[in-house]
């Protein structure tokens, strides 16, 4: 099975998850994403809209019993990145067909197709997304500090080969985050995320990706150019292939704003893009299932990266 894909999904993302299947529709024709659904409504909705190539689980799928009391114990958000090891190493162990499958955050977007990702790196086992933190408003001392403590990667897209080194990794990562998967950033953890910065160290064929323009966000794009090339997005001098929206937050059908980026007045017009994108969701979602609140609340409001100050 090649081009697979997974996300952890809850009904505060549902709207943009759309958005991401519907861009993945745009570049790619051969592909399937299994989604793990972490709550019934998330569940139900997806199954009345029915999108193809969308592979919907539930959480009680996955067999564990413990994941009940551990979403008691920890926040949303925590329990979502929880479940990321956990959600990719049961569809490789399920799956045989998988070659190769990649997280992907479901607030990201794509603009072309990630298969060069992988064509220009067929061996390793697992690649990892650099997350370089570029922000020219702070000065580069507080720059480097984020850096050290949220990690050098982004676990927003990470692709792993269905093979041993893979499955060892993924069994390790899992333990590590059911011991500790806060949103309170510390010297050595900070959510799934920190942990990566280990794997390159621990396991053998593991890589950064080497193709410009993967998982481009918030915390760097100030550092890249963003302009329309024959209806094409590019980035510096290569195609886009798909940025990061990380801390959108949609408030209502019609007020969507970003949590990190609040003063923000040089945001890339692909905001506009995807935030014109996002409210068309939401008015098809209304005419199907006007019942459906995936709007954020006050514990999607919260973060950890907003309590630091330069």
């Amino acid at each position: 099975m090649n081009n697979s894909f997974c996300t952890i999904l809850s009904k505060e993302r549902l709207y943009q998850s759309i958005a991401l299947f519907f861009s993945l529709y745009e570049v790619m024709d051969d592909f399937c994403v299994f989604v793990l659904c972490v709550d019934d409504e998330t569940y139900s909705l997806l199954t009345k809209i029915n999108l193809k190539k969308i592979i919907l689980i539930r959480i009680e799928d996955l067999n564990d019993k413990s994941l009940y009391s551990l979403r008691k114990e920890r926040k949303l958000n925590e329990f979502c990145w929880t479940l990321k090891p956990i959600f990719i190493e049961s569809l490789l162990c399920k799956f045989s067909s998988i070659n190769r499958i990649t997280f992907i955050d479901s607030d990201l977007f794509f603009f072309s197709s990630p298969t060069l990702i992988f064509e220009n790196q067929p061996k390793p086992s697992i690649l990892l997304s650099k997350s370089e933190v570029y922000v020219p408003s702070f000065p580069p001392e507080f720059n480097n500090r984020i850096q050290r403590l949220i990690g050098h990667y982004n676990s927003g897209f990470i692709s792993f080969k269905n093979n041993n080194i893979s499955l060892l990794c993924l069994k390790w990562w899992k333990i590590k985050c059911l011991e500790k998967c806060s949103d309170t950033i510390e010297a050595n953890s900070f959510g799934d995320q920190k942990y990566l910065d280990l794997i390159p160290t621990y396991f053998q064929s593991v890589s950064d990706i080497k193709t410009p323009g993967v998982n481009i966000g918030h915390w760097n794009y100030a550092k890249h150019n963003f302009r329309i090339i024959d209806q094409k997005c590019f980035i510096d001098d290569s195609r886009l292939i798909c940025y990061h929206f990380s801390g959108f937050r949609i408030m209502s059908k019609d007020d969507i704003i970003q949590l990190y980026e609040l003063r923000s007045i040089d945001s890339p017009f692909i905001y506009s893009i995807y935030k014109n994108t996002i409210k068309k969701i939401i008015a098809d979602i209304l005419e199907i299932a006007p019942y459906f609140n995936g709007f954020s609340n006050a514990e999607d409001m919260t973060t950890s990266i907003l309590k630091i100050n330069p």
